[in-house]
């Protein structure tokens, strides 16, 4: 078994998380849309592009990495763009959007690849143009929220996530010249619902039984970090971390241009 399948797996459950769609909602509410505005979204999560559709009297178009992620926008958002290519390398003309919308993608992206998508962001906004991206923050507020960050932890041991710090997100959009950016920690208090705990629990148990099944090596103790899991879930009950949002505006007429 591979990461991607792994991939797969994580994909078939994260994608259909009901209980936080109001979240996307604020999400695209906090960054503010207009009726005419040219947006864009970044990942695999078909209700982002749902909802921003109901914003824009335009065409939301849809970067996804595979065709498995295309068939699900398109399903439920026949009248999107959905373009597949790779984070890091878009086929999309310079100064395209008005918009764009990172929504929890880069917690599955390597740090060099996430640079290089916010790079191609930059190329693709118009100027004077807005950029949001939301990521989970790792620091939980109660014990509830500790179980999230115990799944997220066990999913990086595998691969599948990367927790980003809040330092290095910063960094990133200074370092390809972002402006204006502000920063917000959102505390939605999401509870996770029973059905969903279970959910995840059998999520962790398939990629490790997959990955033993081919010979693949797991962690040395990542079915302790499970069990680990499972009981603090069964004490706590699961909540969704606090996300921070950090939004920027593009001003491309500084760009790779010392003042002095």
């Amino acid at each position: 078994m591979n990461k991607t399948q792994d991939s797969n797996i994580l994909y078939t459950y994260r994608i259909i998380m009901p209980y936080a769609l109001f979240d996307r909602d604020a999400f695209i509410a906090r960054t503010g849309l207009g009726p005419d505005m040219n947006v864009l979204t970044i990942g695999p999560d078909y209700s982002m592009a749902l909802q921003i559709a109901r914003y824009v009297e335009t065409t939301v178009t849809a970067v996804v990495a595979n065709s498995k992620e295309a068939r699900s926008l398109r399903t439920f958002t026949p009248d999107s763009n959905q373009l597949i290519t790779e984070y890091a390398h878009q086929p999309i003309r310079d100064d395209a959007f008005d918009v764009v919308f990172v929504y929890h993608t880069i917690n599955s992206l390597k740090a060099e690849t996430v640079l290089e998508m916010f790079g191609e962001i930059r190329r693709m906004l118009k100027e004077n143009s807005r950029f949001a991206v939301l990521h989970w923050s790792s620091e939980p507020k109660n014990k509830a929220q500790s179980s999230h960050l115990m799944l997220l932890k066990i999913l990086e041991q595998v691969g599948l996530v990367q927790l980003h710090t809040y330092d290095m997100v910063l960094e990133w959009l200074k370092k390809m010249d972002f402006e204006d950016i502000t920063i917000e920690l959102v505390n939605s208090q999401i509870t996770v619902p029973e059905k969903w705990v279970e959910i995840h629990i059998k999520m962790l148990t398939e990629i490790v039984l997959k990955r033993l099944h081919n010979n693949v090596s797991v962690p040395s103790d990542i079915e302790k970090d499970i069990e680990l899991y499972k009981s603090h879930v069964t004490e706590y009950g699961e909540e969704l971390l606090p996300a921070i949002q950090f939004t920027a505006r593009n001003n491309k007429g500084l760009f790779g241009i010392d003042i002095l």
